[in-house]
């Protein structure tokens, strides 16, 4: 606790949500050495939250990551014989939880530490130089449109976005991180200081340690990185995205099926061997383009790109990651199976909400 109780201060009695329905206690309440209150609830926080049991908790957070609050209501209302909580407080009880959560990691948090000093010469094609693998992405969900309940600025964006951060460690398993929140919202916990907080706890840093960041190669992401580790970093381009952006593009550059086809491929063959200044000038000679914007910006994203595409083959064949579609799980399990279906609209605060929740969960999971 880190307060010691200099008296008791009374007694009230409050009522307990359990698995098996709902009692009421006498609640012990104390001041404590500085002057402020507190009762044995808050003293038993792990226990016991906002007068729910563990095993309750528990059920609440399991059930939201995949049913509706109306459903995790009525199921609530099945398993305890109690009206434990409505829809809306269950909304409100797991915005209160990831408020707990996210204040648990910023106590947690080692602040002073602001940049880690990674390795800038790692052999990438070596199968036994030691790696530590961290993916990083973005995944959107749609925002609610403003109406009486939802409070959004006229310049808010209609896509919400979540960043979920892997990291390895000794062992080769991946953990999560995102950032924390408050009930309202608001940013209490970063980003880069939760990426810093589980690198720290994961690994010595006595020397510089070998992070490969495997990406999607969006901007925001490299400037995250660049901030804590340095422009030295090692980002590689992961080949999934890289492929995927090439024929998303060429669809509209080439000018039928047949030409489309044949550009795609002789571009990947270039690309995954690493060679990134052959493609450029493949793109250069085209005789034939549809559209001349987008063969601007093919070209431009490979050469903004070309400190990260490496050669792929020789990658692979020393057995090592090239793809983050590790990455692209997580996201999912974290994000999108629960709140990317169809019609789903989502506050700002009730997204990051069950995020928070679901990265601790597994983490605690990992942990035991």
């Amino acid at each position: 606790m880190g307060k010691k109780i200099q008296k008791k201060n009374g007694i009230h009695e409050v009522d307990i949500y359990s698995l098996h329905g709902c009692f009421r206690i006498k609640n012990q309440k104390y001041i404590l050495e500085d002057g402020s209150s507190t009762d044995y609830l808050r003293l038993c926080n792990s226990a016991c939250f906002h007068h729910y049991s563990s095993g309750l908790c528990n059920l609440i957070e399991e059930w939201s990551d995949d049913l509706s609050y109306e459903k995790v209501s009525q199921l609530l209302l099945q398993v305890t014989g109690s009206k434990v909580l409505s829809s809306s407080g269950v909304q409100s009880y797991l915005e209160c939880k990831a408020e707990n959560i996210s204040k648990g990691w910023v106590s947690q948090s080692n602040k002073p530490l602001k940049e880690i000093e990674v390795l800038s010469d790692i052999l990438v094609y070596e199968a036994d130089e030691a790696e530590i693998i961290l993916m990083m992405d973005d995944v959107g969900v749609k925002a609610q449109k403003p109406h009486k309940k939802v409070v959004r600025q006229a310049n808010d964006a209609k896509r919400l976005d979540t960043t979920v951060v892997l990291v390895q460690d000794t062992d080769k398993t991946y953990h999560y991180a995102t950032k924390g929140i408050d009930k309202t919202g608001k940013t209490i916990y970063s980003v880069e200081q939760a990426l810093i907080d589980k690198v720290s706890k994961l690994h010595d840093l006595t020397n510089p340690i070998p992070i490969v960041a495997i990406t999607d190669g969006a901007r925001s992401i490299r400037l995250v990185l660049q901030s804590i580790f340095g422009i030295y970093v090692c980002i590689i381009l992961d080949w999934y995205h890289l492929q995927l952006k090439v024929k998303n593009l060429m669809s509209m550059i080439a000018f039928n099926k047949a030409d489309k086809e044949l550009y795609i491929n002789d571009l990947k063959e270039l690309l995954w061997f690493g060679n990134t200044t052959e493609a450029i000038i493949y793109l250069n000679n085209m005789d034939k383009v549809k559209n001349e914007a987008k063969h601007k910006e093919l070209r431009d994203y490979l050469e903004k790109h070309q400190n990260e595409i490496i050669n792929y083959d020789l990658r692979r064949s020393a057995n090592k990651t090239i793809g983050s579609g590790r990455g692209e799980k997580a996201n999912d399990l974290v994000v999108a199976h629960r709140q990317k279906n169809k019609g789903m609209a989502w506050s700002r605060v009730g997204s990051s909400a069950l995020a928070i929740i679901k990265i601790n969960r597994i983490n605690l999971k990992l942990a035991a």
